[in-house]
This record gives structure tokens, C-alpha cells and sequence, in this order.
């Protein structure tokens, strides 16, 4: 299996260590981040000579709270500027609004793009990785069919794949993020009550 990834975050470097010979899968894996320190190959090796692509980079916040995706816009621009091969699949993996993965496959459409999101801490990430509860994926039916039989390959048949579409696969991940930040606050809410209570 030929395993390709854009952005050597903590995210991508989990995706990394969970397709190389460190945890038993022989994938071949190619790298390519921005930062050249990062990187062991071209984006051009990577996106023409990688099955799967898992596309991890920043959503940061605008001044207003909405979400800045001029860094995934980016990506994929360039990405479709090199590409010479329509038969992969490029799983996006950023934290982005439902309906934007629709848009980016609208605009890029020579291109087979899945939203797959990511559930990982930065602490423990590559843990997290390879220890999935669940895997989601979104988008067209053929794509997200071929991706779950990538993680088949990889985690075994055991670990639910739940199949949908762009904007359900999206509203799962800003739901989940918002409970573990509901859980967090509440915590820290019933620690002062029993700090008061000694």
C-alpha cells in the first residue's frame, strides 16, 4: 500500500508511525510538509505516487472566530497543479465547517477527496492513532468504499467505519470537539465546587 501524507504536524507524524514498520505495516509511506526540514519527498512524489494522501494542515481562527481555509485552498491548488493521476484519493483531515469539503471537491473536481477526521490529542496522538474507537468517513460512495478498505488492510475489521456524506462526517467532528470542551469545562467547574469543599 502506497500511503502518501501533506503536513508533518502531530497529526500527519501520527499518520506516519501508524502506516511504518514500527507498529508491523509494511505501507509505503511519502512525506511532504512545507517546512523542508520536515519533508522526505516533493509534494509532486508524493501525490503521483501515493495511493491515499492524507491532507493534515492548519485551520487557524480568523480575528472573528470563523475558520481561515486559505492554507487547504492553497493545498489543493497546488496539488491539482501537479497532479498527473486520477485514480487516488486524498483524505482531508483538518477541522473545517460543514459543506467546505463539498466545496473543495466542487472546485477541484478531477479530484477524489474524502473527509476523514482525525479524534487525536497532541500528547498521546500516535497512540491515539493506532488505538482508534471508530473511524468516519465522508464523501462519494466509491471513494469512502476504497478508503474503508484501506483501514480494513491496516486495523483489521473490528473497529466500526461509519460511511456518510460530507456534511455529516464534518458536523461529527465539530460535535465531538465541542463535547470534549463541554466535558473539560464542566470538570473544572465541579473541581472548584469540591476544592470549596475541601
Amino acid at each position: 500500500m502506497k500511503i502518501g501524507i501533506i503536513g508533518r504536524g502531530f497529526v500527519g507524524s501520527a499518520v506516519e508511525f501508524g502506516f511504518s514498520p514500527n507498529v508491523g505495516c509494511d505501507a509505503d509511506v511519502k512525506v511532504y510538509d512545507k517546512d523542508k526540514s520536515k519533508s522526505t519527498h516533493s509534494l509532486s512524489e508524493v501525490i503521483n505516487e501515493s495511493d491515499f494522501i492524507f491532507v493534515s494542515v492548519p485551520t487557524p481562527s480568523n480575528k472573528d472566530g470563523s475558520i481561515n481555509l486559505r492554507i487547504i485552498y492553497d493545498v489543493f491548488e497546488e496539488i491539482s497543479s501537479k497532479i498527473m493521476r486520477g485514480d487516488n484519493i486524498f483524505l482531508l483531515r483538518s477541522t473545517v465547517t460543514p459543506g467546505t469539503t463539498r466545496k473543495i471537491q466542487e472546485k477541484f473536481h478531477h479530484l477524489n477527496i474524502v473527509f476523514n477526521p482525525e479524534f487525536l490529542t497532541e500528547r498521546s496522538a500516535k497512540f491515539d492513532f493506532i488505538n482508534q474507537s471508530r473511524f468516519i468517513l465522508g464523501g462519494k460512495e466509491d471513494d469512502v468504499d476504497k478508503v474503508s478498505e484501506l483501514f480494513k488492510w491496516r486495523f483489521g475489521t473490528t473497529i466500526p467505519i461509519i460511511k456518510t456524506n460530507y456534511e455529516t462526517a464534518e458536523l461529527i467532528k465539530y460535535m465531538n470537539n465541542c463535547f470534549f470542551a463541554t466535558k473539560v469545562s464542566f470538570l473544572n467547574e465541579m473541581y472548584q465546587i469540591a476544592d470549596k469543599c475541601g
